[in-house]
């Protein structure tokens, strides 16, 4: 029995060797690349575009690495082709910490775009990039585009100040004055205007724009001075109350546009509640005779509102009663404030209207109520005028 557990032990080891001997036969080993000594190019950047004589300086940005330090490079190559790949020139850019370069010996090479890197050419240029160490040895190229736009960049105006009230009410007569203290690199005279936009509580839009302008008229002192100005009815922006956002925009003469400045103003009303309107000055004949000719006479009446402009008038009536005490059948009557049927000037607050009476109107007083309604339905106090019928 022992003899034959010996054998089956033996045969099993003498399986499992083969298995093993077997395997490492039929595996095969993955070849090793051996690690490149060339440089690399990493990074090519340039502008999207540029004017020919830009505002700020720019440069072309490349960033080279090498397997043995940045150290061992012995330069980058930068090379200008046109679209068609016609070759313009080639430069050696910068690695020393100067003219644009920050940083002399990391690896990170500058040249900065002039008129001489494109042969004072306009239109998109390619740019190519070539790395080169000291044994010699060179990167692959690596590309970017840029576009030459003709003539000077336009530099955008800037506001220096603003001067705003902390607040204003619309429903009174005052007027605030806004203004804007601006400078553009460009020079005196090249900014147009100062935008304003106005947002009430809670609006994403403006509800209300307008502009400062320089002129001298408009509360901004003398013309041409920088200093631009308007003077606004703050019933004009809105009859909101609550923190109302006024942004500053300048503008110069090439549609340049600066940043935006933004100032805040509490918008409150003078009068919270509120106030029924007013019916004044009253033209309107004492006595008229019912065989006169021609027969019609005209009543008129001023009317204003204490909440104006942040409430207006609904319309503005009267109403008749004979000698006896009744009603006049057409009560009440509509009085007008639209330059027709006898109303002189349209929007002018004075309301009129042209009655007629005829040889049936009864003898005696007759009683008129004169009176007005804002949007709120407040309604004035009455008027009360008589006017006598005779023969």
């Amino acid at each position: 029995m022992k003899q034959k557990a010996g054998v089956r032990v033996f045969y099993h080891l003498a399986v499992f060797l083969f298995v093993c001997l077997l395997f490492s036969h039929c595996t095969e080993k993955n070849p090793v690349q051996p690690a490149s000594k060339n440089p690399q190019i990493i990074l090519i950047q340039a502008p999207e575009r540029v004017y020919q004589f830009p505002a700020a300086p720019q440069g072309v940005h490349v960033r080279a690495e090498d397997p043995q330090g940045v150290r061992t490079l012995a330069g980058v190559q930068l090379t200008v082709r046109q679209i068609n790949l016609t070759q313009l020139a080639t430069f050696a850019m910068r690695d020393d910490g100067l003219k644009g370069d920050i940083l002399a010996g990391d690896g990170q090479y500058f040249l900065p775009i002039d008129t001489a890197l494109v042969h004072s050419q306009t239109g998109t240029f390619i740019l190519e990039a070539l790395a080169r160490d000291r044994d010699n040895l060179e990167s692959e190229t690596k590309q970017d585009t840029l576009t030459i736009l003709a003539g000077k960049e336009n530099r955008l105006p800037q506001i220096l100040s603003i001067t705003v009230p902390d607040r204003a009410w619309p429903d009174s007569s005052y007027r605030p004055q806004f203004l804007a203290r601006v400078s553009d690199p460009d020079g005196a005279g090249t900014v147009r205007v100062v935008r304003l936009e106005i947002y009430p509580p809670y609006f994403s839009r403006p509800a209300f724009t307008d502009s400062l302008l320089d002129d001298g008229q408009h509360g901004d002192g003398a013309a041409g001075d920088g200093l631009f100005g308007q003077t606004l009815t703050p019933a004009s922006f809105g009859c909101k109350t609550g923190l109302y956002n006024f942004v500053f925009r300048a503008v110069d003469i090439a549609a340049g546009v600066s940043t935006g400045e933004i100032k805040i103003v509490s918008v409150n009303l003078l009068r919270e509640n509120n106030v029924p309107p007013l019916v004044t000055d009253l033209q309107a004949p004492a006595t008229i005779s019912r065989n006169a000719v021609p027969n019609t006479y005209l009543l008129s009446v001023r009317v204003a509102d204490p909440n104006a402009p942040c409430d207006g008038i609904r319309r503005v009536f009267f109403n008749s009663f004979q000698p006896n005490g009744n009603p006049s059948t057409g009560n009440p009557f509509s009085m007008r404030d639209d330059g027709q049927q006898g109303d002189a000037i349209a929007g002018d607050g004075r309301y009129s209207l042209r009655i007629q009476i005829t040889p049936q109107n009864a003898l005696g007083n007759y009683r008129f109520e004169f009176q007005a309604e804002d949007q709120k339905g407040a309604q004035s106090a009455k008027l009360v005028h008589t006017i006598s019928v005779t023969d």
